[in-house]
């Protein structure tokens, strides 16, 4: 039966062809002799964006046709029940329909959800072994997380990292054909903007009609609470962790401790231990559902001793399966650029200064370590007060590390300030997203 299911799933695509896609930004890291995992946030694309390379593989001729191309799914009732040891039959059933291939012919093998199969790794690091031929494995982040790749494959894969929707690919989603340099494209581009910070950056919320965008966005949180955590965890008390992913969602851009998570379940009547509160933590962060992001410290007590900002991966997805909130957009603008920042730089983090622990949203540090940006979100900056108090912070900061670009990323503001020598442009966030410095 196993083989049938191989043979059934070979002939359908080769029939189906690569879906219509948009095209993502960005490339993903394929090596000679390594395999190629592809990871990141449940729904944020990651089987379209392997199909996007596996076409553009047949349009550079690295592979000659689709029928170079094997894809298999396992998220199947049949494939999932195989055994490690079965898997090579989907080279030998794939060589078999196609008898023209040799060992040496270019060959394209994806692997969606192979996790699944206890013991794969070993069959994905033979596979690749073949020189001719390229392995790409997807996962759902439940199972293919950064620390399993590094403990599982033993240095022998390479990852690339799959987010949601970047603003200017949403524009692409949304068929965007105006010029920002124009007065419509501008005020277009400002719509399109209001749209993507109400109802996040999922691919396939983009195009959807918005009566069933918040139950879509419910049905995600459901998904990646159950799949990714509850199920991989074996949860055994899943009320309350749930009920705590609903109080850090109602939380994002706000200050976190560990004590604070444990006493609002405490107070809530359920019993837990920090530990487990702890764990629960984890866990989201290696889904993909959280970030917990902190302080700016070379010094690791430092940064224990100090609380932690809390981001989502999507916006959207917090504000509508959130406890509370208010309808407010400020924390989903902060959310926003966090995510923004932390796709580009080595390192993202908040910052307080030393004499009057002034908080600077996020420090963007590069890849030697070093502070490069150092950057406020303020939705409005028309009060003279909010603006003194995030300026302060921000050129105390540059200050101290040298910094040479430093922004206050607004709704739709723009300005350019000038305290103590340094430099600090207000910019809003739809233009930032678009041309980042």
């Amino acid at each position: 039966m196993v083989e049938q299911e191989i043979e059934r799933k070979i002939e359908d695509f080769k029939s189906l062809g690569i879906p219509e896609y948009i095209p993502r930004e960005g490339r993903l890291q394929l090596v000679d002799n390594m395999v190629s995992t592809v990871i990141g946030a449940r729904r944020a694309g990651k089987s379209f964006r392997v199909l996007q390379t596996a076409d553009e593989m047949i349009r550079q001729k690295v592979v000659r046709s689709i029928h170079q191309v094997c894809l298999m799914d396992f998220d199947n009732p049949v494939l999932s029940n195989m055994k490690a040891l079965d898997l090579p039959l989907i080279q030998n059933t794939f060589l078999k329909l196609n008898p023209e291939f040799e060992l040496n012919t270019p060959l394209l093998f994806i692997l969606d959800e192979i996790h699944k199969i206890p013991g794969w790794e070993e069959y994905v690091i033979d596979l690749s072994r073949n020189p001719n031929w390229k392995v790409i494995v997807t996962g759902s982040s439940s199972k293919l997380l950064r620390s399993d790749i590094a403990t599982e494959l033993r240095g022998k894969a390479i990852s690339s990292t799959v987010y949601p929707l970047s603003f200017s690919e949403f524009l692409k989603f949304k068929d965007f054909r105006y010029k920002t340099s124009s007065t419509k494209g501008r005020a277009e581009a400002r719509r399109m903007f209001d749209e993507y910070m109400k109802w996040g950056a999922y691919p396939a919320i983009a195009n959807l009609e918005e009566y069933t965008k918040e139950a879509l966005l419910r049905e995600y949180f459901d998904t990646m609470i159950l799949k990714d955590i509850i199920q991989r965890y074996d949860v055994s008390k899943p009320k309350q962790c749930i009920h705590l992913y609903n109080y850090l969602l109602s939380n994002i851009s706000k200050a976190h401790t560990l004590q604070s998570a444990f006493q609002y379940l405490k107070q809530g009547g359920f019993s837990t231990s920090r530990d487990a509160v702890r764990g629960y933590i984890d866990w989201a962060q290696d889904s993909w559902l959280l970030f917990m992001v902190p302080i700016y410290s070379n010094s690791l007590k430092e940064q224990e001793r100090n609380y932690k900002k809390i981001y989502a991966i999507d916006w959207a997805l917090a504000n509508k399966n959130s406890l509370i909130w208010d309808g407010s957009y400020s924390r989903a603008l902060e959310n926003m650029v966090f995510v923004h920042l932390y796709q580009r730089w080595h390192r993202v983090q908040y910052y307080l200064t030393r004499k009057k622990r002034q908080e600077v949203d996020f420090i963007a540090v590069d890849s030697h370590g070093h502070p490069v940006t150092a950057l406020q979100v303020c939705i409005d900056i028309s009060q003279g007060d909010t603006v003194k108090r995030e300026l302060e912070a921000i050129v105390t900061t540059a200050k101290y590390f040298g910094i040479k670009e430093n922004l206050i990323v607004t709704y739709n503001q723009e300005k350019d300030f000038h305290e103590q020598g340094v430099s600090v442009k207000a910019i809003p966030a739809w233009k930032w997203m678009l041309n980042p410095a």
